[in-house]
């Protein structure tokens, strides 16, 4: 699906994000903020709204794309991706530096009891 995105965060954890060719194609170049009616819409003066509405420096990505370009820089990186499980908890080495997550069960029923798939 689509999003904007704020690269500041990527910016921080990839300085070259752009020459190592993030999918950050689309960059904003225009924002509307309109209320709807029945009887048709009105905009409302981008002086007026909060910074939060303002997506000047964002781009327009899809979000599955950057996802699955961020997953190839970090197993790059040497980091194990397990699609399809959720972490449970963090784990923390005697330094207190992240080590990894532990996964959740699964095949476990809404009753909270594992089912024949556990």
């Amino acid at each position: 699906s689509g999003a904007v995105i704020d690269p500041r965060g990527l910016q921080e954890l990839i300085p070259d994000w752009e020459k190592q060719g993030a999918p950050l194609n689309t960059p904003v170049t225009q924002d509307q903020f309109l209320f709807l009616s029945e009887n048709g819409q009105t905009r409302v003066p981008t002086a007026l709204l909060p910074s939060c509405f303002k997506n000047h420096g964002n781009y327009i990505a899809s979000l599955s794309d950057l996802v699955k370009w961020l997953g190839q820089q970090a197993e790059a990186l040497g980091v194990e991706i397990y699609p399809g499980f959720a972490a449970a908890e963090v784990l923390y080495n005697p330094q207190g530096e992240v080590c990894g997550i532990a996964t959740g069960n699964m095949g476990v029923g809404k009753d909270g009891e594992p089912t024949n798939q556990f």
